[in-house]
This record gives structure tokens, sequence and C-alpha cells, in this order.
């Protein structure tokens, strides 16, 4: 799976359960591989990153703890956690 695909997996997961979209700033820089805002720009609080966690399995069949999101900066590092879990999978 691609840098990309990952972030878009993430992303849609995001969409399902926060409000950042409402934020044309932050729109603009999901969808940026090149930018890595942080959870705290994405002003995601505790629900919010348990729901990411839900969506996240829904979407990838993954098991995704709250607590692996929460000890998570910024988008990259979310997008390093998934990647690493997909690769434990081998997908």
């Amino acid at each position: 799976m691609t840098d990309q695909e990952v972030r878009d997996m993430i992303v849609a997961a995001l969409h399902k359960t926060a409000n950042v979209f409402n934020d044309p700033t932050i729109l603009t820089r999901l969808n940026s591989l090149d930018d890595d805002p942080s959870l705290e720009d994405m002003g995601l609080d505790s629900l919010d990153l348990a729901e990411w966690a839900l969506a996240l399995e829904d979407g990838t069949g993954l098991v995704v703890n709250p607590a692996e999101l929460a000890g998570a900066t910024n988008l990259s590092d979310v997008e390093q956690i998934i990647a690493a879990k997909l690769n434990a999978q081998g997908r």
C-alpha cells in the first residue's frame, strides 16, 4: 500500500468522525502528503480519537486502540501506526 493510500484511508476514517473538515485550512493540509498537521491543530479530543479508531477498524479490519492514536503527535505518526499494522498483516 502506498503512502497516499494510507493517508487517504486515515483521512476517510477521520472524515466520518471529526469536524476538522469544517476548517478549509486543515482540509487542505490533510490531503497533502507534503503537510503534517498535528492532532492538536485538528482540535481532536479523546472522544474524536476513540471514534476515529473505530472508523479505522471498520475501514481496514485492523485493531486500533484509541491509546495508540492518543500517543500520536501528528498525522504522520498515525500513518506510521496504520502502515505498521498493515505491513504486519502482509498488506
